[in-house]
Formats: C-alpha cells, structure tokens, sequence
C-alpha cells in the first residue's frame, strides 16, 4: 500500500486534501447551506462548461475508455470494467436501499426559489446518495492514474475527475456529501481490484491480460 501510495501521490495526496477539507465543511455546515452557497456561481460559460463535462463520468464514457484500453493491454481495460461495475453495484444498492429516502436538490429545495437551475437540464428528484456520475469518474480516472507513468497526468486524472464531481454539484444533481461519497467509493474500488488484477498470484497467470487488440 505505501508504494502504491507513493507512486500516485501526485492523484492521492491532493486528493486526499480535498477529502479533510471537503469532510470539514460537510462536518460543519448542513448539505443545504452547502449547496446553496456553492449554487450562487452560476455563469454563461459555466453552464455550458459543467453541462458537457459531466457528460464524462456516464456509461458510454466509461465503455469507450475500456474498449480505447483494448489497444494497449486487456488487464489495463479489464481493470477499468471491473472497478466500474463493481463501484456501480455498490452505489446503486446504497442509492435504492439503504438511502432511497435521500432527495436531490430540487426536491429538497422545491418549496423555494433559491436554486439557480439550466433551464435545458433535466433536474431528477430522488437517490441522490451517492453520487453515480462521481463514482464512475473517480473510478476510471483513478485506474487510468494507476496505469500512466507520467507525474503530471496522474495529477490531471484528479482534476478531471474532481471537475466531473462538481459538475453534479452545479447542475443540482447532488449535494457535496453525494460527491464525496462517490469518490471514496470509486477510489477505493479501483485500488481493491487493482491489487487483485496486479498482485495476486491467479490473475498473473493469466498471460493473455497483457496482450493487445495490437499485440497477439
């Protein structure tokens, strides 16, 4: 764990930053006040911005990455499917079971006029914890950190994958502690079935995981 850690410290180290910070405010102040102090900087540019980018944490994403993987290694594209599905099964049950009652913003909100909403966006209602678009963001930009070498990009895969969370906050999709749930559910995931696909004595017998579509 602590090479691993060491390794991908430019992705965990600030990640891990936002976790203290994050996990203060929400500690602090209600998901409500939260939200509506965030919601106040809305603008032209970051409507259409964070509209597009959360686009970048659904399911077609996350297919299109693993199958673009497929030209470089099928453990590197198998590492991203199974931290996938196995962080969405995770955040789906907890949506429709354990949390089912737990509204999004414009529910929590509707008998106000306080959130400033995209009229072109269509704004769900319920199963709001956690967040799903931010699972499935941290955990294929986390496993994309895992894979890349370069200091720089492990550190651009947290930026990316931090600005596909806030856009669920900016959109009124979720709340704060539906992100920041979802991103421990997702980093978490990824780092479990990393270890499994890299270290374990059965996966590494599996020659096949390190060939290509490229490479028979």
């Amino acid at each position: 764990m602590k090479k691993l850690i060491g390794a991908n410290s430019p992705f965990l180290i600030p990640y891990f930053t936002f976790l203290i910070i994050a996990g203060f405010i929400i500690l602090i102040y209600p998901k409500g006040e939260i939200h509506l102090y965030l919601n106040q900087f809305h603008n032209n540019f970051g409507d259409y911005f964070f509209y597009n980018a959360t686009y970048a944490g659904d399911g077609l994403a996350v297919v299109g990455m693993g199958f673009l993987l497929c030209f470089f290694k099928y453990r590197f594209a198998i590492l991203v499917a199974l931290s996938n599905i196995a962080s969405s099964l995770f955040t789906q049950l907890l949506k429709h079971t354990v949390f089912s009652d737990i509204v999004r913003p414009k529910k929590f909100f509707e008998s106000t006029d306080q959130l400033n909403l995209i009229p072109w966006v269509e704004n769900y209602l319920y199963n709001s914890f956690p967040s799903g678009h931010t699972t499935a963001a941290f955990t294929t930009f986390f496993c994309l950190a895992l894979i890349i070498e370069n200091k720089l990009l492990k550190f651009l895969m947290l930026v990316i994958a931090l600005t596909i969370g806030f856009s669920r906050i900016y959109l009124s999709q979720h709340f704060l502690n539906d992100v920041y749930a979802g991103s421990l559910i997702g980093v978490t995931t990824s780092i479990l079935v990393f270890y499994y696909l890299v270290f374990s004595e059965k996966s590494m017998k599996l020659l096949w995981m390190e060939k290509s579509f490229l490479k028979k």
